[in-house]
């Protein structure tokens, strides 16, 4: 499964650093609640070779955890054991305490996806692909509104009656966070939204995110960009290998200093 957003993160040093404004801390409206999802003892291997070894994680309602790592470290196969994409070795994944199960209806109207494989409908103009996911997932007559919110919320409206093959990159990368943000869920498992994004995007899409965990919505995302961990995030998990090297609250998890941005 092949990406074309391969890269590290530069690291920050020097007087940008210092410079470099802190920005406001992320808060949970559920922080200390009991968590929405949960994972324990997670083993997953393929051809022999193990992809992931972890612990334990818990995700409550309003809170984010973000993933980071090199390319290759296990962020995104993490996302796809929570999602269900993939056979456990062994271990748990609980939603509200029920096991994850991606084929399930309850589970599919819960959880809002994004990851690598995403695509889109080549023949709907961007409102009517957003619009469409939206009435899917039970909104209704209210679907267009939340559609336009959504697309304004991104900036992206302005581009509601284009085609996705008339889009720019980050224009089609926005587009389809839109058609996952558009939904109702109660968690969000988003593989490097970032990408492809460019600075006044990726600002949106951290304002995005922490209306989505202001409104009790967990999100788990896979991160190469620090300022959105440092935004949206209150807890940062650091994976190599397929293991944890490190796992905390956000800016304890930073100054030690284990993130790809030492």
């Amino acid at each position: 499964m092949g990406k074309d957003r391969r890269r590290r993160p530069p690291g920050r040093t020097g007087a940008a650093a210092t410079a470099r404004p802190a920005p406001a801390a992320p808060t949970s409206p559920a922080d200390g609640g009991p968590p929405l999802l949960t994972a324990d003892d997670l083993h997953v291997s393929m051809g022999g070779r193990q992809l992931l070894d972890m612990p334990t994680l818990a995700v409550p309602p309003g809170g984010c955890l973000g993933l980071v790592g090199v390319n290759g470290s296990g962020k995104s196969t993490l996302l796809k054991a929570l999602a269900g994409l993939y056979r456990l070795d062994r271990g748990t994944v609980l939603l509200d305490g029920h096991p994850v199960r991606e084929h399930e209806l309850g589970f599919r109207q819960q959880v809002g996806v994004f990851l690598d494989d995403t695509d889109c409908f080549p023949d709907l103009t961007v409102a009517e692909h957003v619009r469409m996911v939206a009435t899917a997932h039970g909104l209704g007559q209210g679907a267009a509104d939340r559609c336009t919110r959504v697309l304004d919320l991104l900036g992206l409206r302005h581009r509601a009656d284009a085609f996705p093959d008339t889009l720019s990159a980050g224009q089609r990368q926005l587009l389809l966070l839109a058609a996952v943000l558009v939904r109702p869920a109660r968690l969000l498992l988003l593989d490097e939204p970032e990408a492809r994004l460019d600075t006044g995007a990726r600002e949106r899409l951290a304002d995005t995110l922490r209306q989505s965990r202001a409104d009790g919505t967990a999100i788990v995302m896979a991160v190469h960009d620090q300022d959105l961990v440092e935004r949206v995030a209150d807890q940062v998990m650091v994976l190599d290998g397929g293991r944890v090297v490190d796992h905390g609250p956000t800016a304890e998890v930073l100054d030690r200093g284990a993130t790809p941005w030492r």
